[in-house]
């Protein structure tokens, strides 16, 4: 095996040293260490009276920090510009715009996904369709690989992006041979998370051929209408993965109607049965205290198995922004922009300055322990490492990833088409990354596989592969 390059060598070090510094390597059973005083009346320390003034001077004064950050920091060239709101029960409680007015429709990206879900779900509680059915019922065409021995794919896998459908098209078909891209089915179906715009775009034309509106029709008619978001539309370009265009007073709505369970000023927009898949796990893996998992749509916080937090992003070029909500608390957080380029730093840091300052808002408006701004999920420790290690060979092939634990206490993998060796940094208790050399983010994620509450494979970017 060849050595890591000592450029490589000094990356990943780096890397490593701050994952184990950020906690990345915790013990399950380990209890979180000792918040710091973070801003709030803890419960019982004060009198009723003296706690509500505290609470309200706390507010006060992170909307105005807030409002100083984001009208210094909104520079023109990178953001033209920006909206911000925070909810709290059923009201605005915070809202900032830069050279714009609240009722400007933004692009909200992939955000869009979030309508086209709710769509669907529409559709299901109706029984006009069924989330368990298969997607070629709609569509006519099998995406299946067969090389995969993969079970059919259904509307359900689309949803919750396991479908192993990838972005690039199949190489079955012709391109233009139907008004949607088929894509490429890379690996088996149900048994990973690949974020696919392409199966959300798929979505949409189902939603066209079971309701006989196309998507951006159907979205206004039951989604935007129902929830009075006036300023916002859905063309009839809107595809199921983008072209929903916002407010940030409608994404204010649509945030209370979300944070309530599907319910908007007493109008249900989904039922609770249908809302509560949402937030349920889509891919088995280990259990533990403090979960980040992917639900139906939302990335999901869970403490003790209860949900403490939903979040989306929406980036593309144009556009960026997140929404992130934290029911227990019944209060979130959304904001929006039009960034010319979204994928540079200048860029990156706005956006993850902006978040962590909602954040911290949100945090002033909560009166228990909960800190949104430090959680972190478990990550596995030195000896959970083992678990993984082993060789998984590619279906059909001679290619093989070898997983062995580096003694410094985390992953390294080999691949044998090129017998490199990479340091992986632990994102949660089964899924990695190998960070890109000159790379803040950007990386090769590896998503183990589990079954039986055994790891029994590996997903990459070059497809999938089975434990030896």
């Amino acid at each position: 095996m060849k050595q890591l390059s000592r450029t490589t060598t000094v990356i990943l070090c780096s890397l490593l040293a701050a994952a184990a510094a950020a906690g990345c390597f915790v013990e399950k059973s380990a209890p979180q260490q000792k918040k710091a005083p973070v801003p709030g009346p803890g419960p019982g320390t004060l009198g009723k009276d003296a706690a509500r003034e505290l609470r309200e001077r706390n507010i006060a004064a992170e909307k105005k920090s807030l409002s100083a950050w984001i009208l210094a920091n909104t520079y023109y060239a990178v953001v033209p510009s920006a909206a911000a709101a925070v909810v709290e029960h059923d009201r605005v409680v915070f809202l900032q715009t830069v050279r714009c007015e609240p009722s400007r429709p933004f692009g909200v990206a992939s955000l869009t996904k979030t309508f086209t879900a709710i769509a669907v779900l529409q559709l299901a509680e109706r029984g006009v369709i069924s989330l368990n059915d298969p997607i070629s019922k709609y569509l006519q065409v099998t995406f299946e690989n067969t090389e995969l021995g993969s079970r059919p794919i259904t509307i359900w896998h689309l949803l919750t992006h396991t479908s192993g459908l990838v972005e690039d098209p199949s190489p079955k078909y012709e391109e233009k041979s139907f008004p949607f891209t088929v894509p490429e089915q890379k690996y088996p179906t149900g048994v990973r998370f690949n974020y696919c715009n392409q199966g959300y775009n798929l979505l949409g034309f189902i939603v066209f051929e079971a309701s006989g509106m196309p998507l951006g029709e159907y979205i206004t008619r039951k989604i935007l209408i129902p929830m009075e978001m006036y300023d916002s539309r859905a063309p009839m370009s809107t595809r199921g993965a983008a072209g929903v265009e916002c407010s940030i007073n409608d994404l204010a709505n649509y945030l209370v109607m979300l944070m309530h369970g599907g319910v908007y000023r007493g109008k249900r927009i989904i039922t609770q049965r249908m809302f509560r898949k949402i937030v349920d796990k889509t891919i088995e893996g280990p259990a533990s205290k403090n979960e980040e998992y992917r639900g139906l749509c939302f990335r999901v916080w869970a403490i003790d198995g209860d949900v403490h937090s939903l979040h989306h992003a929406a980036h593309m070029p144009g556009a960026g922004g997140f929404m992130q909500m934290f029911p227990r608390h019944d209060c979130g957080y959304v904001f929006i922009s039009n960034p010319p380029v979204y994928d540079r730093e200048e860029f990156y840091g706005y956006y993850y300055g902006l978040k962590s300052r909602l954040t911290r808002f949100c945090r002033a408006l909560m009166t228990d322990d909960f800190d949104p701004v430090s959680f972190q999920a478990d990550r596995p420790s030195p000896k959970q490492l083992a678990m993984f290690t082993g060789r998984y060979r590619k279906n059909g092939s001679v290619s093989y990833v070898y997983i062995e634990v580096h003694p410094g206490g985390y992953l390294v993998a080999t691949k044998s088409s090129t017998g490199l060796r990479y340091g992986l940094i632990p994102t949660s208790l089964h899924t990695f990354v190998y960070i890109y050399p000159g790379q803040s983010e950007k990386g090769e994620i590896y998503d183990f596989v589990m079954k039986g509450g055994r790891v029994v494979g590996l997903g990459v970017k070059d497809g999938y592969f089975i434990r030896e």
